[in-house]
Formats: structure tokens, sequence, C-alpha cells
């Protein structure tokens, strides 16, 4: 039996689920829902469906910079012409399914910032919650790669949960939060920006990490977390070249 909705489950806990299109519900959980991508979410996206990640975040997105947090957060928009469905459900399903962000992958569960999940709609909107199979949530976030997303998504995990991301701070300068959206969400503005302006002349980098920085995304999204702990954190993530714009930056940290 499908425990309470409300309830925190365990990974071990079970649950009922199934989605087909056998089910009157099919699709309409992909309406009039908020999804926020993570970083990997809008690479994995904007590759599938071959636009530049720039492209994709004007397209599909929208930016909300919430009161007191300092990373800006990526929305994906509804498709207000269309009943506010996902942009691309279509009656066989996702049109993306295998490259989803990861809270699709996560439905119908949703994680506590503190641990524990919990299943977040019910069997009078979902009838797969009481016609499904039985699962239990640690085998369904494996089946549905939703454990792989989230270790791809790491390095901003660890930025997420950063106690200076998570205290009263209002970052009020727009060139900052527009950095911060270049560096965590638009690869290939950030791209751009590692190779065209002075990046690589102010940072000590080994030609391996510059070598992979230019042709593997995902060596490039390491790169930009690395840039967003020196500059918003203070940390040694990056090397300066002229040593004593390092030693500046070490005692700005210390202040």
């Amino acid at each position: 039996m499908t425990p309470d909705y409300k309830n925190q489950l365990r990974l071990e806990d079970e649950f009922t689920f199934a989605c087909h299109r056998g089910l009157e519900c099919y699709t309409s959980c992909c309406r009039d829902v908020t999804i926020m991508l993570t970083p990997y979410d809008v690479l994995r996206l904007s590759r599938a469906i071959g636009l530049t990640t720039t492209e994709f975040i004007d397209k599909y997105t929208q930016v909300v910079q919430l009161p007191n947090k300092v990373l800006p957060m990526v929305q994906f928009r509804m498709n207000d012409e269309d009943d506010k469905k996902c942009y691309f459900v279509r009656p066989h399903g996702c049109q993306y399914y295998e490259h989803r962000p990861w809270a699709c992958r996560m439905f119908p569960l949703d994680e506590f910032s503190k641990g524990g999940f919990q299943i977040v709609t019910n069997p009078e909107r979902c009838h797969g919650l009481a016609k499904g199979d039985s699962w239990k949530v640690r085998d369904w976030l494996m089946d549905q790669g939703a454990t792989q997303s989230k270790e791809m998504d790491g390095g901003y995990e660890s930025l997420v949960a950063h106690e200076f991301m998570n205290r009263p701070v209002d970052i009020d300068n727009p060139k900052v939060q527009q950095m911060l959206l270049l560096a965590l969400y638009d690869l290939d503005r950030f791209r751009e920006f590692v190779f065209k302006s002075s990046f690589l002349e102010r940072f000590d980098l080994d030609q391996d990490t510059i070598d992979a920085a230019k042709m593997d995304d995902l060596a490039l999204l390491d790169l930009a977390y690395a840039w967003v702990r020196f500059g918003l954190l203070g940390q040694k993530s990056l090397k300066l070249k002229d040593v004593e714009a390092q030693n500046e930056a070490d005692d700005g940290a210390k202040n």
C-alpha cells in the first residue's frame, strides 16, 4: 500500500507507482509545475535540443533571484500558449525523456534538504500511485537515473550547501549576479569568457585543464565551480599567476 503522501520516506521504504499511457492522468504532471533546473540539467537539455546554453536559457527559462539568497536560480518555464504545459511534452510522453531534469526523474518523490523523501502528489491526481508497482525509494532513484544525475551535479550541490549560501546576504550588484549565472548555467558564454578575456592571463592553469575546458563541457563546468568558489567564497580553488595578487586575495578572504 502506498504510504500517506505527507509522510517522510527513507531509502529502504516502499511506495507504489507507475506512469504509462494507460493511465487517465498520463502527462498531466507535466503541466503548470515549478521545476528548478540545475546547471547539469541546463547543459544536458541544451545539448540534446541542439541549442547553446544561452539560447536555451533565453527561450525556455526564467532567472529567479530569491531574497537573501546568493545564487541565482533558473526555473523552467511552462508554455503559456498551450495550457501551461511543458514545452517538451507530447501525447506519447516527453520528447527529451532521456535528458529530462533531475526533478522529473525524482517524480513522484521530492527530497528534503536534511534527508529523507516525500511523495509530492496523491492517488486522486496521480493514478499511478494506486495502480502501480511496488518500489523501494533507493531502487526507484537508481532506475530513473536520479542518483547518477545528482552525482553529476555534485559541485553545484556542495556550493548550495555551503554556509555562506544559506545566511541572509543580499548581493545587489547586478554584475556579480550576471557572472554567477554565466559560470553556473551559461557554459557556452563562460567558455568564451575563459578563452577570449584575460582569464588565462590571470589564473595559473595547467595545460591539461585548459585543453579539457576547450572540448569537455563537464571539465568546463568544474572550472566554473572552482572560479565561483575562488571569487565568492575566497577558497584556494584557483591560483593566480601574480603572486602579489594571490596574497591580496588570500588576505581578503581572511578579512
